[in-house]
């Protein structure tokens, strides 16, 4: 299924194209793909596709989409050349989009605009701008209609519709050309997402930007811009259907929630194409054997050699093949990422870590992991005492808590100033604990702190397991570290809205997240499985899971590849009516609004 983004500039639609396939891949469970500003494809299980991951290359397609809108935007003031790049890059773009679909068996696409209503909306903006006072004979639904015949099956154009429309012969000759060496450049989308704003909030937006302002950002030709898309909607709808055109009305809307209508109203439209996925197995693992040699097979193999190491080799790269002469190594290959694996790395010492130990902590990936527990402790250890000692009680959930070395080591330091404190706190702390080593250890530290602590092992994807956690809480302090990147995208999505929902309306999420590097291809090419996302996407996932993702605090490691996220539940805004009995409030200005902030 093929579904295209339009709408006039400031609506926000690269923003909401960019974001859609991860949230439908994490709604409804699919493989969806994106092509727009940004060429990705995100499954509910493992991304393929993201900006700095590309294990099994882009289409060249995307290249060209790409290159050609960097050139269009150096013309977009000059209405003659302008278009002359810019319909070339929305048909390699929707080119790509179906190459897309071809390599991976995407459920959906989401792009950024396409090239025929794309063209119909904005051409008029090049040809006879509104703003120049130029008259043009606007084209009706039926002339689109005309348009696409023409375009898409040769058929003549009526001679009504000829004089209010431009010579289409190169739009016919391309369409033949792409087609005859197969690039399917031109296409109608199956459903189109119009995202209505006025010209004057549009215009607001863009200068709020704080960025040169194109010559066709103006109020009038934005407004033909928008009826444009309007009469090249009626047509899709002549087509599709009525169900083939979703309105969503962004002027008082945020990007989160724009982003969550658009995933609701899509929910009956992906569900039809969606497919059955391969079973789970244990997250970071792979299902390749890496110990007792195992490891070798993968290394010595072309693609691995060719498309990651030789490449990668000064970016951490040339570590790898002495990850088994190093005791935490050996370990990696036996459990993946355990928490066993994971204290290794905190708990490193490099002055007496011998040589291949220091190669090993010093790994992009590994030495990322490391900077995350000294950001995770710099955040949590002055909410945690705020907390304490505003509150007669502080109840502190993580999951997946590992070792919890996130939580235990701003308990102890604050212990250690004020071990009263510690009389207020309750910790909650959950993980599948495959090693079954965890409960044993995490009760002894607790028992040093004399804070009360519930351990629960089980799996967090479990809807009954979760009730159980819940009857413990609501929680002040909610963690969700180090499984951004293994939880399938369904389950993560669920869990963040299910942290919401228990926690407190004043509480605090700390989460993290992974965006690609050389590792990414490595664990890609020896059988691992894993998400990838920047700080930003991140925070428009958590804004569909009803955090303030927008405004959430975001601290990056050395190597800007683990990002620390603090977010408060969102506290949604709710104006109340003036009464029709003007006196019952008789100080209050008749301009005023009541507002009352209510949690989410």
């Amino acid at each position: 299924m093929q579904v295209s983004v339009i709408g006039i500039d400031g609506s926000g639609k690269s923003t909401l194209a960019a974001s859609l396939p991860m949230l439908l891949a994490a709604e409804y469970n699919v493989l969806a793909g994106g092509a727009g500003e940004t060429f990705v494809v995100n499954g509910p299980d493992e991304d393929h596709l993201t900006t700095g991951f590309q294990p099994e290359g882009r289409p060249w397609t995307a290249w060209m989409s790409t290159t050609l809108k960097r050139w269009a935007k150096h013309f977009t003031n000059h209405r003659r050349i302008y278009p002359f790049f810019k319909m070339p890059q929305m048909m390699a773009q929707d080119a790509a989009a179906r190459r897309m679909e071809r390599k991976w068996p995407l459920d959906c696409v989401v792009s950024d605009g396409n090239a025929i209503l794309s063209t119909m909306g904005r051409a008029a903006n090049y040809l006879y701008p509104a703003s120049n006072g130029e008259k043009s004979n606007a084209p009706t639904p039926k002339d689109l209609a005309a348009v696409l015949e023409y375009v898409l099956e040769g058929k003549e154009l009526p001679e009504s519709s000829a004089g209010r429309l431009p010579n289409l012969r190169i739009g016919r000759w391309l369409h033949r050309l792409s087609n005859a060496v197969g690039l399917r450049a031109v296409w109608l989308p199956d459903v189109v997402i119009l995202l209505k704003l006025d010209p004057e909030v549009a215009l607001s937006r863009i200068h709020s930007r704080g960025q040169q302002v194109d010559r066709h950002e103006n109020a009038d030709d934005l407004a033909q811009t928008h009826g444009r898309y309007q009469n090249a909607l009626e047509t899709m709808r002549h087509i599709r259907g009525d169900d083939a055109v979703i309105t969503i009305d962004v002027n008082d809307k945020s990007p989160g929630a724009t982003l969550r209508e658009a995933v609701a109203a899509l929910k009956g439209h992906v569900l039809r194409s969606k497919a059955r996925r391969e079973g789970d197995r244990p997250l970071g693992t792979t299902a390749t054997k890496l110990a007792e040699g195992g490891i070798w097979s993968k290394v010595f193999n072309p693609r691995y050699l060719l498309g990651y190491f030789v490449p990668h080799f000064f970016n951490g790269a040339w570590r790898e093949p002495l990850f088994p002469f190093a005791k935490a190594g050996q370990r990696f290959l036996k459990e993946g990422y355990s928490g066993g694996v994971m204290r290794e790395i905190y708990d490193h010492e490099p002055r007496t870590a011998g040589v291949c130990g220091r190669v090993f902590q010093g790994y992009p990936l590994h030495r990322a992991v490391y900077d995350r527990l000294q950001l995770l402790t710099a955040n949590i250890e002055p909410e945690l005492e705020a907390r304490l000692r505003a509150q007669d009680r502080v109840v502190v959930f993580t999951a997946p808590s590992g070792f919890a070395y996130d939580i235990f080591r701003p308990l102890e330091t604050i212990a250690a100033r004020a071990p009263a404190l510690m009389k207020k706190v309750k910790l909650l702390a959950a993980d599948l604990d495959p090693h079954g080593v965890l409960a044993p250890e995490l009760e002894a530290r607790a028992a040093k702190l004399d804070i009360e602590f519930v351990f629960r092992q089980g799996d967090l994807s479990e809807t009954t397991f979760r009730a159980g956690c819940a009857a413990e809480g609501p929680f002040d302090l909610a963690l969700f570290v180090g499984l951004s990147s293994w939880f399938p995208k369904p389950a993560t999505l669920s869990h963040l809205r299910w942290l919401k929902e228990n926690l407190h309306a004043d509480g605090r999420l700390v989460t993290d997240c992974f965006t690609p590097a050389g590792y990414s291809l490595s664990g890609r090419y020896v059988g691992y499985k894993a998400h990838y996302y920047s700080p930003r996407r991140y925070r428009m996932l958590l804004e569909a899971a009803g955090f303030n993702g927008l405004d959430a605090q975001v601290q990056s490691g050395r190597d800007a590849i683990n990002h620390v996220v603090v977010a408060e539940v969102r506290k949604e805004v709710v104006k109340i009516n003036k009464p029709e009995n003007q006196n019952q409030f008789p100080r209050r200005k008749k301009s005023q609004t009541r507002v009352i902030a209510v949690a989410a």
